[in-house]
């Protein structure tokens, strides 16, 4: 398709419109599409508008916007739509002109707007050479918002900050942030005061130990400390002024502060709840949240504009009483080894269902404030790329979310298994704007990246479906949970039916690439059994990790295989019995799912 003329009546020094002119040249002219119906188009900003729209008139093709990036969302709506491009992975567009709809004269498309406001990623790995096409395939699924460490956000280039604001894309510095905000190498010695107090001595910082700084945390109840906490992240906003959101959530795990005053805010006799994984400690909401309120509080008056984030995880997963999320404030709600068998909506489901009544306690806490969703639509970082196919029941909870009032839907990913997770990541960004049960998007999906054999597409993601759910009603998303309760047989039909469905398709595919998952899983799975009859050790381990790390293709996010499989090592030379990743209070859950699970 050649469009000789496109006229833009926003602003000329717009980058964002600058960027959807030249992206409708481009993909106009790539698809292979002769038209001579259309020889021009037109961007009308229409601020009154709700969302953007396309159409046709006298022969000219109109796409009508309120904001900027609604140009740009226009654009590659209407190649998806009646050009048969098929934006499912970064770098990894599908382009089946089959699929290509008419155009006619009148309405395409609109008004369109998301059903979620804040939608996007979880970046928990440095910025790349990849960053780029995920900073377009973010924009071209209408992605908006990604969250990362605040050690890689500073190591971010100005030019890749601009890349991503073009494509409308905000990044919240943050995550895991205690020892950022107050590192021990800097204040251990000066004030060993700000740090946690256990067994009636104050904590020694240990960077060194592990990233997270598992259970070690701050004397949050220490003034002098929220004071420190609030003077940092204000010289931080001077410093970053592009940077609207700013954490303040926890190191992770658990560790909290006994001193005196803190114990004041937690009664040692109750305790977490066993869905989230803390029914071995007591919970934190109440000294978590009156140090956000706090911090929020004197950071509107220093840093006026910037926005406060905090998690809802494990022991704080609930508002303690009379917590308030307020303006500027947004809580990310995080429902840590949910189970995947089940939609959040579903009642019969004790894990999901209590984690939906935490969730809308936060709605409810809400006074102007916002709640976001920290979702794990690839399981959780070491689940390592064992099925979780979630397709439906992502449309359905986009719906349940956007009828409670929650703002934002955010997934943590990893690009090197996006073939094992990246139809969940696209049908997500598609539920974000889709109000009905997505078998429209789906269908579509399936019949551009799979053409001829979407149907045996279907059917073998069918197939992986059943496998996760022959594991028992409930599935908790760590490798022991599906694979002690799984048959290799049903591994072994599932990699044939890959090889099958992959015949013809060109390397670099989707369904070129899912015989080498299938194949992994496979080998995965033979070799849990084995060490489970005593026929596999360290050696046989250590060969796989050598077989995984040549598999070059986007299966395996290879820095979490080292930390599980470095574990199950440490295990066969302990003679220990190997669970998941050698913590105590994990395992002792583990061991209670082997019951309550089955």
């Amino acid at each position: 398709m050649f469009i000789s003329k496109i006229l833009c009546n926003g602003k000329r020094t717009s980058k964002t419109l600058t960027l959807a002119v030249s992206e409708l040249k481009k993909l106009a002219a790539d698809c292979g599409i002769n038209s001579k119906k259309i020889i021009s188009a037109e961007f009308r900003h229409c601020p009154e508008a709700e969302g953007y729209s396309a159409r046709v008139e006298s022969k000219k093709l109109i796409f009508g916007y309120m904001q900027e990036i609604d140009a740009l969302y226009a654009v590659y709506d209407f190649a998806s739509d009646y050009l048969g491009y098929c934006f499912w992975g970064p770098g990894k567009s599908v382009l089946a002109p089959a699929s290509a709809l008419k155009i006619e004269d009148g309405l395409l498309f609109g008004p369109r707007k998301p059903l979620i406001k804040r939608r996007g990623f979880i970046q928990e790995f440095p910025f790349n050479k990849d960053s780029r096409i995920l900073a377009d395939w973010m924009a071209k699924n209408k992605l908006n918002y990604l969250l990362v460490w605040m050690k890689y956000y500073d190591k971010m280039s100005p030019q890749l900050k601009q890349y991503f604001n073009v494509r409308g894309i905000e990044i919240e510095s943050g995550h895991h942030n205690f020892s950022y905000w107050i590192p021990g190498e800097k204040y251990a010695r000066s004030n060993p005061d700000f740090f946690a107090m256990k067994d009636g001595e104050r904590i020694k910082p240990s960077p060194g130990k592990s990233e997270l700084l598992l259970s070690e945390q701050l004397c949050t109840t220490n003034p002098e400390l929220r004071r420190e906490i609030v003077k940092r992240m204000a010289e931080y906003r001077k410093n970053n002024p592009e940077v609207k959101t700013l954490s303040l959530i926890p190191n992770d795990g658990f560790g909290w502060c006994e001193c005196e005053k803190c114990s004041k805010f937690y009664d040692k006799n109750k305790k977490g709840g066993f869905y989230s994984v803390s029914e071995h400690v007591y919970k934190a909401g109440r000294i978590y949240h009156d140090m956000v309120a706090d911090v929020a509080s004197q950071l509107s008056e220093k840093s006026s504009g910037t926005n406060l984030t905090l998690c809802a995880y494990v022991n704080y997963c609930a508002p303690s009483p009379g917590f308030k999320l307020k303006e500027n404030m947004a809580v990310h709600f995080a429902p840590y080894w949910r189970c995947i068998n089940h939609s959040v909506g579903e009642k019969s489901c004790y894990t999901n269902s209590s984690y939906l009544k935490d969730l809308k306690a936060w709605l409810a806490a809400k006074k102007g404030g916002e709640v976001n969703i920290y979702e794990y639509y690839m399981g959780v970082n070491l689940y390592l790329s064992l099925p979780m196919v979630h397709h439906e029941q992502i449309f359905e909870e986009a719906a349940l979310y956007h009828k409670l009032g929650v703002d934002g839907l955010l997934t943590q990913f990893h690009l090197p298994h996006w073939t094992a997770y990246g139809l969940n990541f696209y049908m997500m960004a598609k539920a974000c704007w889709n109000s009905d049960s997505g078998k429209q998007e789906i269908d579509a999906a399936f019949n551009k990246i799979f053409g001829a054999k979407a149907s045996d597409a279907k059917k073998f993601y069918r197939m992986l479906r059943k496998l996760q759910e022959s594991a028992g009603k409930c599935l908790i998303p760590y490798p022991r949970a599906l694979l002690l309760r799984t048959k290799a047989s049903d591994y072994r039909k599932i990699h044939d039916a890959a090889k099958k469905l992959a015949a013809g398709f060109p390397e670099g595919s989707l369904p070129a690439e899912l015989p080498f998952w299938t194949e992994y899983l496979l080998k995965f799975k033979t070799l849990f059994d084995d060490y489970h009859n005593a026929k596999a050790g360290e050696k046989e381990i250590e060969a796989f990790i050598r077989w995984c790390k040549k598999l070059k293709h986007s299966v395996l996010v290879e820095g979490k295989l080292d930390y599980l499989f470095g574990a199950w090592l440490e295990c066969l030379k302990s003679n220990k019995e190997w669970l998941h990743f050698n913590l105590d209070w994990e395992d002792d859950y583990i061991r209670r799912h082997d019951k309550s699970l089955n």
